[in-house]
């Protein structure tokens, strides 16, 4: 794809570029954030803790859903700096993705049917949000691909956390002239203390 922007939407973790901030705050009530997008070429994941309201991290949302996604973790920091939000552990990861890896992680998202294996991978944060963007084509024009935007937070009683997502997986063969897809939301309350939730999913 040609110049990539979050466009609304704020979707894993080595460090490549990572400024940080060691400003003493009481940890205990902090809560850990993950923003990542995963587009045709690479993931691009943040992670911080902070002690944002719910308006604060929807402020945070609206001023970085344009910039590029290479740049998100300069947006992010910048805005937390700018308006003089407390943040600690602020870590930047790159990393190359393989195809196989992307559609992996879109029919878990859209797919599963284990609460537990969504929680394996969004476990580390408390507020975790993601976009994927990713499309891929073969031989014969073969193409395979994946639009979603996830979202994870804070349910009503400690332990449990909320999932809304909604997204597409598509694949098509233009020689044979076919075509697939799915599209899904799906809205879950998950409690992590013994892994059950409750599901609505939506499929067409």
């Amino acid at each position: 794809m040609d110049q990539k922007k979050s466009n609304k939407n704020i979707a894993g973790t080595h460090m490549e570029d990572a400024p940080k901030s060691t400003r003493k705050q009481d940890r205990k009530r902090f809560l850990s954030y993950k923003f990542e997008i995963i587009d045709d070429e690479n993931t691009y994941s943040v992670s911080f803790n902070a002690k944002l309201t719910e308006e604060e991290t929807e402020k945070l949302l609206e001023a970085v859903q344009n910039c590029l996604y290479a740049k998100l973790a300069d947006c992010i920091q910048m805005y937390l700096e700018q308006h003089s939000m407390a943040y600690t552990s602020f870590i930047a990861i790159r990393k190359p993705l393989e195809h196989s890896m992307a559609m992996k992680l879109a029919g878990m998202f859209l797919q599963s049917d284990t609460c537990k294996k969504i929680d394996s991978y969004t476990h580390s944060a408390d507020i975790y949000y993601a976009v994927m963007d990713h499309q891929w084509t073969g031989n014969k024009n073969n193409c395979e691909g994946c639009y979603i935007s996830v979202k994870k937070t804070p349910a009503l009683y400690n332990g449990q956390y909320k999932y809304n997502v909604i997204g597409q997986i598509f694949c098509c063969n233009e020689t044979a002239s076919g075509e697939k897809s799915h599209f899904a939301i799906r809205n879950e309350t998950v409690d992590l203390t013994v892994y059950c939730r409750k599901l609505v999913c939506n499929s067409l």
